[in-house]
Parts: C-alpha cells; structure tokens; sequence
C-alpha cells in the first residue's frame, strides 16, 4: 500500500509556500507530463494577485502556454501542482498556477518511531461515552477479556476523559504529516476508513500541539504474538494543519530524534 498521501491547500496555504519559495530563492523542478526530462530553476519571487511564479531565467525552456508539472521542497515537505509556462512583458519565465497546490509528505523526511522508546499520546473524541451496552468500557468491563487487556496497554485510563468520551491513545510513529497507531477489534468501529477527528490533542512528554483534523487514511490487519487478538494499524493524516504548525510538528520530532540516547533506548526497550 502507498504510503504517500496528497492534500489540497487552501488558497492562503497556497499563496503562503509560493510565496516562501520565491523569498528563499528556491528550486522547482518543472516538467511536461509523461516526460523523462525534468527542468530545475530558481524561483524569485509570486505575484499572488497573478498567480504567477516569477523564475530567475529568461530562456524559453517550453513554448510559451505549455501545460507542465512542477514540485518543489520546503522543510522537509514535498509540494506539487499544475502550472501553465508563459512569459512576462520582461520576458521572465513564469509559471502561472491557477490549480491547487499540493503537500506530501517526503519519503526521505524525519518519521518518529515512538513505541515502545518515546511517549507520545493522541487524545480523541468518539462523539459517546463509554457505558456499558455501547461497546466498550474501559473502567469495567474491558478488563474482562484478553483482548481488552491487551488493548490496554496502549490506552490511558483517565476517567475524566473517559467521561467525556475522550479516549487516550498511545501512538506508534509520527512525522510532519500524520501518525500511526494500533487498536484493538471493538475499538476499530471508531476509527473506520475516511473518518475525521476534530482537534485532536497530540501529546509529547514535554508539549501538546491541537491537531485540527486528522483523517482516518487506511485501516490493516496488524499481526501481532497472539493469534486470538485481533489487532488493527491505523494511518492517520494530518489534514487540516497550517504552515506553523507543520513547522512546530516537525521541529519537535528532530527535537526528540537529536535528544535521543541510543543506551537510554535501549534500557526503556527491556525494562
């Protein structure tokens, strides 16, 4: 499965990277659909009322009107979109991008593995409170079973917001763009494919982030020790983050990477 995911930005997203790119004097890499040959040029400045990516040359490097693809990187993200080559009355190249920009996440971009080493929790809201009869509960009933138990373990039991129908969950990764986490067999009718969460507190041992939405991208078979436990992996994507947070997300996690002691891991890993 394709662990690249696509998201639309909204117009002052938009105008905000192309805007970063051009301050930064950054490289875009511009090519015709199809096409082996991929151009690289600097970005000098976005007309945002125009739309228009102004590039530092002057060569026609298409005919002027060509339908082209473009991406460039900024923090350690990916961006796509659409462009149209043209020429200014300077006879600038520009790329005039009128369709939606797109964010990836970076194949070669910091991704934390978080369990069993590094705490890190997601709080989310199941629109319900957990009572008896409503599938799950965790202060009763859950401890009943193996499979609960073992669900357990990921879970934090904070009765108040057990209460409010907030659950607790220990996650597996996370990176700039989403995370990933495992739940067990009853709790899977909460986390269901295409399902958005509303600011969703993500915590670190030392900070929180309020996640806007995050959506459910994918829900797998997890194959864990026990063959009677049904266990799912969850991925989750990060859908709704503005260029800040995008950037506090990611400061954290090289934070957390830099910080980190292989020998301390270790002792966490055995205890």
């Amino acid at each position: 499965m394709s662990q690249t995911f696509f998201s639309k930005l909204d117009s002052y997203e938009k105008a905000n990277r192309l805007s970063q790119l051009g301050n930064s004097r950054g490289n875009i890499v511009i090519w015709e659909k199809g096409a082996k040959i991929k151009h690289s040029q600097m970005a000098v400045a976005f007309d945002k009322d125009q739309q228009n990516l102004v590039l530092e040359t002057k060569t026609d490097i298409f005919p002027p009107g060509t339908k082209v693809l473009c991406s460039f990187e900024l923090r350690g993200m990916s961006f796509f979109a659409q462009a149209v080559f043209k020429k200014s009355i300077g006879n600038d190249a520009v790329l005039e991008i009128h369709q939606e920009l797109f964010k990836s996440e970076k194949r070669s971009s910091y991704r934390l593995m978080t369990f069993p080493m590094h705490e890190v929790w997601a709080e989310f809201d199941l629109g319900e409170v957990y009572e008896g009869g409503k599938v799950v509960d965790l202060k009763s009933r859950s401890s009943q079973t193996a499979l609960f138990k073992n669900f357990l373990n990921l879970i934090d039991q904070d009765e108040d917001l057990l209460n409010k129908g907030i659950v607790r969950i220990r996650i597996q990764d996370v990176s700039a763009t989403g995370l990933a986490l495992h739940i067990g067999e009853l709790e899977s009718k909460y986390f269901a494919k295409d399902r958005i969460f509303k600011n969703v507190n993500l915590r670190f041992i030392d900070q929180d982030f309020i996640m806007p939405e995050i959506k459910v991208i994918y829900v797998v078979d997890y194959i864990s020790g026990d063959k009677k436990i049904r266990k799912f992996k969850v991925g989750m994507h990060f859908s709704k983050n503005t260029t800040d947070l995008d950037n506090l997300i990611g400061k954290k996690i090289n934070q957390v990477l830099r910080d980190s002691d292989q020998n301390k891991d270790f002792e966490k890993l055995i205890k």
